[in-house]
């Protein structure tokens, strides 16, 4: 074989082309991350990192230790990394301190595809899929269980730094030695491993615990500002009725003035006397259920200003605390993340991916759609998206009236283009919904949303059939994993793309 690695690839090897993907991208957040007094260990190149982190993501090796092992038994990781071996703990720590520099590596693919022609900013499409998180449901515990174990953990701390101080007190007064049964260096000895790790265990299952906390308390802010929400649009829908009712107190005052200049004049004036709000039994029914919503809505307003009291029924995980319980497409339950994708249409480019805390995807149109403009602002490209389509799951009052700059295709119910919710009049609906609707019914609608399935489908087939099911990392990690697996995604076609661009005949000058 020939002595350089660097003759063992072909001429287009993938490793190649990520590593002129990589020399194209701006790492300096990475670098900047860096003393440049000299001072510590060396580390490695970013460069490098970034390309064996991207260039194992694009062959579907995601952990640690098998990337480790391709820079042993992966020519194009051994080019790469210029045969340096990088252990499976420094490529974690990298994705580690590095997360938001590896989170903006997505923009930065995007820029690859920018640049070979790819990105339309048209349309885009939207939709979500559950993918396993790498805690398992057992973990589960309640605000109670959890409470309890954080403070069998503080106790536990606690004890043995108390433990500590008397050791080394007894020590400097020459009263007392190390009791011999901590361990030592002969048989059945372990050193002292085993005490001095437990400390160390303890206080990152406590750090774990806290978090886990925090979770439980953002979770439940989250849901009391929702119900806000819904008591208040659903105070102002009743207002608005009775207002309605109320136009027939201007009918009334207006026959009754008649009937008075009449009867000054010793006339009748003819016809039935109009009946007023206060006979309307709707009037009276929408009244009592209008003071019903306001008294709750104070209510929760109230309670919303003070400190909320811990839900010790809610249930979060221990393990990942930013996962949840949800439902499995097929039936039963899981672990698991939702995880929302945009991308364009055509040539399917991811332009954003986020996890959302929910199963259900109606609440992610907007911030999906927010990342997407900070990708693309990120990116440098200053285009809008021109429209952007998602399926029945997002339909919402909410989604439909907040302006986002973009104009929206959702699907109100099962089927493309269809006008509302199945054995639900269009008359009845509110008039966002009617909007839509017509959006839907004409005939761009239907070709747009047609174009749905063939745009954002596919891009989750390629993730999850070169990457998996499954996420590695925890908590706010799994965001720069999700970006590794996006900028992959991208990065692959921005290389094929270039590949086919530079295969192409240079034409003849005349």
């Amino acid at each position: 074989m020939p002595p350089d690695p660097r003759d063992w690839l072909p001429e287009r090897h993938l490793a190649w082309s990520v590593l002129g993907q990589v020399g194209q991208m701006d790492l300096s957040a990475f670098q900047n991350r860096y003393r440049a007094d000299g001072q510590g260990g060396r580390p490695y190149d970013p460069a490098m990192m970034c390309g064996l982190l991207l260039y194992c993501y694009c062959k579907g090796r995601r952990s640690s230790r098998e990337i480790e092992m391709a820079t042993f038994d992966d020519v194009g990781a051994r080019v790469i990394c210029g045969n340096l071996h990088p252990d499976h703990a420094s490529v974690a720590r990298f994705t580690g301190r590095h997360r938001e520099a590896v989170c903006a590596l997505l923009a930065q693919s995007v820029a690859a595809c920018a640049r070979e022609g790819l990105v339309s900013l048209e349309l885009a499409a939207g939709d979500g899929t559950k993918l396993k998180a790498s805690a398992s449901m057992d973990a589960n515990v309640t605000g109670g269980e959890l409470d309890a174990q954080i403070a069998g953990l503080e106790e536990l701390i606690a004890a043995r730094v108390r433990e500590w101080v008397a050791e080394h007190l007894a020590a400097d007064d020459g009263d007392a030695t190390v009791p011999a049964a901590r361990g030592g260096d002969g048989p059945g000895g372990d050193g002292g491993t085993t005490a001095k790790k437990a400390p160390k265990r303890a206080a990152m299952l406590l750090q774990r615990r806290m978090a886990a906390r925090g979770q439980l308390a953002a979770r439940q802010a989250a849901r009391s500002g929702k119900e806000q929400g819904k008591l208040e649009a659903r105070a102002a829908e009743l207002a608005r009725r009775v207002a309605r009712k109320q136009a027939a107190a201007a009918r009334l005052d207006k026959w009754q003035r008649r009937q008075a200049a009449a009867a000054a004049r010793g006339r009748q004036v003819p016809g039935r006397q109009p009946a007023g709000p206060d006979a309307d039994r709707d009037v009276v029914r929408t009244r009592a259920q209008l003071a019903k919503a306001r008294g709750q809505a104070q209510a929760t307003a109230a309670a919303l200003a003070c400190p909320p009291a811990a839900d010790r029924a809610a249930q979060v995980n221990t393990t990942d605390w930013t996962s949840r319980i949800m439902p499995l497409k097929k039936g039963g339950f899981d672990q698991l993340f939702n995880i929302q994708a945009l991308a364009t249409a055509g040539k399917q480019v991811i332009i954003a991916i986020i996890r959302h805390d929910s199963p259900a995807d109606t609440q992610a149109l907007h911030p999906l759609l927010a990342r997407g403009r900070a990708v693309l602002d990120a990116a440098g490209i200053t285009t809008p998206v021109g429209k952007a389509v998602f399926d029945t799951g997002y339909a919402s009052d909410a989604n439909f009236t907040t302006a986002t700059g973009t104009e929206l295709y959702v699907a109100l119910g099962r089927g493309a283009g269809s006008a509302g919710r199945r054995g639900r009049d269009p008359a009845a609906m509110t008039q966002s919904w009617q909007d839509m609707a017509a959006r839907l019914q004409t005939p761009e609608g239907k070709a747009v949303y047609r174009r749905r399935a063939a745009t954002i489908e596919p891009v989750f087939a390629q993730l999850t059939g070169r990457l998996g099911r499954n996420l590695n990392y925890r908590g706010d990690m799994i965001d720069a994993e999700l970006s590794l697996w996006a900028a992959s995604h991208n990065l692959l076609k921005a290389i094929k793309a270039a590949t086919a661009r530079q295969a192409r005949p240079v034409p003849a000058a005349a």
